[in-house]
């Protein structure tokens, strides 16, 4: 009983504090941009062809076996933002892409992908 009032005065009290003492989520969205410039960010595309490459994902032959489905995740940073929002983003082998960022298939990388495919991400 003690520990969860220990826990509650050391972690939920001190975190709740700074949590309302901030702007409401909202205006914290629409103040701070998606994206800047360094981050790591995630980007999944879509393929089709008579023979998928090797790093493909979730491989799906079509119904008479023609061709193949599959998706592909490329591990990007972003170099630049433009000034109407969208993002220029380079891959390891100096690809350059712009993507727009609410693009469904754009996200930043989470931290257990930071850590585990670090170099798979381009150092700029």
């Amino acid at each position: 009983m003690t520990v969860l009032i220990v826990l509650t005065v050391l972690i939920l009290v001190p975190a709740a504090a700074a949590f309302l003492s901030e702007t409401s989520l909202p205006s914290r969205a629409i103040i701070t941009p998606g994206f800047g410039v360094g981050v790591a960010v995630v980007y999944q595309q879509r393929g089709i062809s008579t023979q998928p490459v090797a790093n493909a994902h979730e491989v799906r032959p079509s119904e008479r076996g023609e061709f193949y489905y599959y998706s592909l995740i490329n591990y990007l940073r972003v170099a630049d933002v433009l000034d109407d929002g969208r993002i220029i983003a380079i891959a390891r082998n100096n690809k350059r892409l712009c993507l727009w960022p609410n693009d469904s298939q754009l996200r930043k990388a989470r931290l257990l992908e930071r850590l585990l495919y670090r170099w798979r991400f381009p150092h700029i």
